[in-house]
């Protein structure tokens, strides 16, 4: 109970008590007996700060954020010196895509301070999506001497030290996360990409675990993935490819994705933003030129990214979902898709310079200091219309990859909620094929804005395309550029080890040791003319 809860209607003791009984419920996730006791005492007295903070808690945890943030907004009105309160306002502000009142809030947290691992562990999140990386570890590190049979912050701290480029001492938290709970599926699944198995034990190690009855899906889905990694690392690729598949199957009973609402989308896409509607409300004046990296994930765009970036007048913003934020915040819109055919709808009539103004406040934490910065998000390429209208300026790089590996390679990468299409080859195919679609409209409608490079010249002509990449871009050679690997600034995605070594060409054609196997995703991308049996 923070130490600031008081209440005028009921004795000290009994809100104690109460209290207590509710923080307990909230541990062993009896949301409903939390609800039941938080409201009973609101009923009685509605100024109690510590009661709006447990429903925030069980809001958070049921992704309910609207109701979150309003009552952790009510939490820091009445008591604004509980580092608790701040740090989880400032998560859910992280969640909504408001990044200003996030690091503003963050910051509140942290100058008040606490000795709580659960209040660190949310400050230390909100830092690192921020760029904070640092003030993210000093954090976490804290919260593991306070907690050290934790394994949760054992793992938070290993994938921060992954982001900051310090891959031993990413093994050594993660090691220590699965040294204290085997079935810290997370943790093993980070660990699978730090790890170059040289044998199947870690692999067969998971694989036992993943049998255990009380595994639940969720982690199922995380250690499917982890072995996958482990099995292709010693070229086991039928045990590959089934661990994948397992996992992927896990993590699709988990997520709600339909397939006609995302061709409902596409086309509401293409019908609303056509070459008519970019030539009104546009933001004419706008001299920013952000560089907008899209495309599918897993296809080399963080590759892109670091090439870019190591270049001393550009400055890498990372993933923000911050253009969608501000189109959803602005038309009002509240769909659980990142991108729907409502939203498109209802931002149809937005205005570029509206736009900009709310995208750039978004993202003034992220935007660093130089002339220049990028946003990698791939899933842009839905948004390609509204970012021109924004920015008329901004320059625009597609990132391309062979058909069969790009969807190969996406369905066997374990996601957020971001490409919930991504967890059934059919429906990976069928959103690739529509994805190649709203492409060649975006070229039809914005010719010559579009520059289309392939991962696969990357890979096997680093400098030449690093070359062509800035002459689109309007920038002089920096031989940085094709030493990105040194770049040290941190990587907050699913390629974080990756890009901190040379380019390779192991992953181009990796589909065809699956052909098998994939043969659903080859019927899809066959069908639609774009690959040849």
């Amino acid at each position: 109970m923070s130490k600031n809860t008081v209440s005028k209607n009921l004795p000290s003791e009994m809100l104690a008590h109460e209290l207590t009984r509710a923080a307990k419920a909230l541990e062993i996730g009896d949301f409903r007996l939390v609800i039941e006791i938080t409201k009973g005492l609101l009923r009685t007295d509605n100024k109690i700060p510590e009661a709006h903070f447990l429903i925030a808690r069980v809001a958070i945890e049921t992704q309910q954020l609207e109701i979150a943030l309003k009552a952790l907004e009510t939490a820091v009105e009445l008591d604004a010196l509980a580092s608790e309160y701040w740090a989880f306002l400032a998560l859910v502000y992280c969640q909504i895509g408001n990044m200003a009142k996030a690091e503003k809030s963050v910051f509140r947290a942290q100058q008040i301070g606490s000795n709580q691992s659960y209040v660190l562990h949310p400050m230390a999140h909100v830092m690192s999506v921020l760029g904070h990386t640092t003030e993210a570890i000093q954090n976490l590190k804290k919260a593991t001497q306070l907690s050290p049979e934790h394994s949760v912050y054992h793992r938070a701290l290993g994938v921060s030290l992954l982001e900051a480029g310090d891959l031993t001492g990413a093994q050594q938290s993660l090691y220590e996360a699965v040294r204290i709970n085997k079935y810290d599926a997370e943790s093993w699944w980070s660990l699978s990409s730090l790890v170059k198995a040289k044998d199947n034990d870690m692999a067969e190690q998971i694989v036992a675990i993943m049998a255990g009855t009380n595994v639940n899906p969720r982690q199922r889905a995380f250690l499917g993935y982890a072995a996958g990694k482990l099995f292709e690392d010693t070229q086991c690729w039928q045990q590959a490819f089934k661990a994948f598949e397992f996992g992927a199957k896990a993590k699709r009973s988990l997520v709600d994705y339909d397939h006609s609402h995302a061709q409902n989308t596409f086309a509401t896409i293409k019908a609303v933003c056509t070459s008519d509607w970019l030539q009104t409300a546009v933001d004419e004046n706008n001299e920013i030129a952000p560089i907008f990296i899209v495309g599918q994930p897993r296809t080399g765009t963080t590759l892109v990214d670091r090439i870019i970036s190591s270049h001393s007048l550009v400055h890498s913003a990372g993933e923000p979902l911050q253009m969608a934020m501000s189109l959803r915040a602005i038309s009002a819109t509240r769909t659980k898709e990142f991108v729907s055919a409502e939203l498109i709808s209802n931002a149809r009539n937005i205005k570029g310079a509206d736009l900009a103004e709310s995208y750039l406040s978004g993202l003034a934490n992220l935007r660093g200091k130089t002339p220049y910065f990028i946003d990698k998000f791939p899933m842009n390429f839905m948004l390609l219309g509204f970012i021109v209208k924004a920015f008329p300026k901004a320059k625009i790089i597609h990132v391309t990859r062979g058909p069969v590996d790009t969807c190969f390679s996406v369905f066997k990468q374990l996601f957020e909620e971001v490409y919930p299409h991504s967890y059934g080859q059919v429906e990976m195919a069928e959103h690739y094929v529509m994805y190649r679609d709203l492409m060649k409209h975006w070229h039809q409608i914005m010719p010559g804005k579009i520059f289309d490079i392939a991962y696969e010249n990357v890979v096997s002509d680093n400098e030449g395309q690093a070359r062509d990449l800035l002459h689109f871009l309007g920038l002089e050679w920096e031989d940085a550029c094709t030493d990105f690997e040194k770049n040290n600034t941190a990587v907050v995605t699913a390629s974080a080890a990756q890009v901190r070594e040379k380019t390779h060409r192991r992953s181009v054609d990796r589909w065809k040791q699956y052909k098998k196997q994939l043969s659903p995703t080859l019927k899809v991308l066959e069908a639609a003319g774009i690959v040849s049996s």
